[in-house]
């Protein structure tokens, strides 16, 4: 069995707080290959001192920054793609717009493949860490609240063989914690 320390780095966004100086917040976050994405968002949740629950999302993406399948909560999972599937003029249109005109023509058919038949919805609750085949996972995007918008960008920092007697724990943390909700009176 593997264990992984993924590095989850909150994003500056939205901009109702002031990072520190080198303007980075992560932890990084011991997980063994059977939890789950839903364990996964716990171990964020409360990395992240978060106390209101909200609806989540995880999305995969590869080494050339293509998201390739999202994966709900289970409370939202349904199914159905992963996003809505787009006609060929929307696709060359999103193609132009995200200026990726430099990329190759391999990364570009693989775009036009996923946004014309996108895969299938992952359920957060049921997908292991192992699933997600961490070795071959450029990134994974974690957004919380889609009312505030927490996003957070994860990565694989290590892996060793090995287990966890429980839960994925917390290992180090780096910057300020801003608190879930701001106060307007500060």
């Amino acid at each position: 069995m593997t264990v992984y320390t993924l590095r989850v780095e909150l994003k500056p966004n939205p901009p109702m707080f002031d990072p520190d100086e080198d303007g980075e917040v992560w932890c990084d976050i011991d997980i063994d290959e059977t939890h789950t994405l839903e364990e996964l968002h716990e171990a964020i949740f409360e990395a992240f001192d978060r106390w209101d629950a909200h609806m989540y999302e995880f999305m995969t993406y590869d080494e050339d920054g293509m998201a390739t399948r999202s994966y709900a909560m289970p409370e939202n999972y349904e199914g159905g793609p992963s996003w809505p599937p787009m006609e060929p003029e929307q696709i060359e249109r999103a193609i132009s717009q995200v200026g990726a005109g430099d990329e190759s023509e391999e990364a570009k058919e693989r775009f036009r493949e996923l946004r014309r038949n996108p895969p299938p919805e992952g359920n957060a609750g049921e997908t292991t860490i192992a699933d997600l085949n961490p070795e071959q996972l450029g990134w994974l995007y974690y957004q919380f609240d889609f009312g505030d918008n927490w996003e957070h960008i994860v990565t694989v920092e290590d892996s060793c063989e090995g287990s966890l007697d429980g839960d994925p724990e917390v290992v180090e943390t780096h910057g300020p914690i801003p608190p879930q909700y701001h106060d307007p009176a500060q």
